[in-house]
């Protein structure tokens, strides 16, 4: 719940960046074209989700002899018997022989058979404790993206549910604990889920062209903008037709 401090700071703040956004439109001219958008929305965090604890109990990951997986950055991980882990705030990553320093996972079949096998698994995963869905569906970014920056995305993208998000603990590399936790911390909103479930917003004072705008549209769209023509590995479309 919202105090009613914060909820006027809120309030307060919304009617400042409205009259800035009017001040701004004062002083455009004919041809000036604004836009104002976020990146995402927000929602809930209320329940952590530790896959790297899910990855141990499930036989992709292991620990080395004697250690209880409490240490943080995969410390406590052995990897030679490890085929996936995660670290940070949305990835899960292969142990991709070649790429990771002590990799066994073979880049090609091999790889993506385990990247589908995961998929399937974690997509639909729920909270046992609560009944309720955590991850709504694992994403391929090989299926999403192209380009020639598509080898810098972790091997699957998670998208959790409304009132989850990956655990503060396997963000940080630590395999210790329950798959599922309640968040306690002071943040208890987040936008690393399912990025359908956190829109942003876009105002425009030009029309757009295009249903469903979405932020990958904005570069290219700038570039059109300014006359220049957006590279054949661009993500998104041009919102305008002229």
């Amino acid at each position: 719940m919202v105090s009613p401090r914060h909820d006027d700071a809120i309030e307060r703040l919304y009617v400042h960046n409205d009259a800035l956004v009017g001040r701004v439109l004062e002083r455009l001219g004919a041809d000036d074209v604004l836009m104002v958008l976020s990146d995402h929305g927000f929602t809930s965090f209320r329940r952590g989700v530790n896959l790297n604890q899910w990855l141990l109990r499930n036989g992709y990951l292991a620990l080395v002899e004697g250690a209880d997986g409490s240490s943080e950055w995969l410390r406590d991980v052995d990897w030679s018997r490890t085929r996936a882990y995660v670290l940070g705030l949305t990835g899960l990553f292969l142990n991709l022989r070649g790429r990771e320093g002590q990799g066994i996972v073979a880049p090609g079949e091999e790889a993506a058979a385990l990247k589908t096998e995961l998929t399937s698994k974690l997509s639909g995963l729920v909270d046992a404790e609560t009944g309720a869905v955590a991850i709504r569906e694992a994403f391929d970014p090989a299926a999403l993206y192209r380009g020639p920056y598509l080898e810098n995305a972790p091997d699957l993208l998670i998208g959790y549910d409304v009132g989850y998000r990956v655990s503060w603990e396997c963000a940080a590399g630590v395999v210790r604990g329950e798959v599922f936790e309640d968040n306690v911390k002071a943040w208890s909103g987040d936008h690393c889920v399912d990025p359908r479930l956190v829109p942003g917003v876009l105002f425009c004072n030009r029309p757009i062209d295009r249903e469903h705008p979405a932020l990958v549209d904005i570069a290219p769209t700038a570039l059109w903008l300014f006359g220049v023509e957006p590279p054949p590995h661009m993500d998104g479309r041009v919102l305008f037709d002229a």
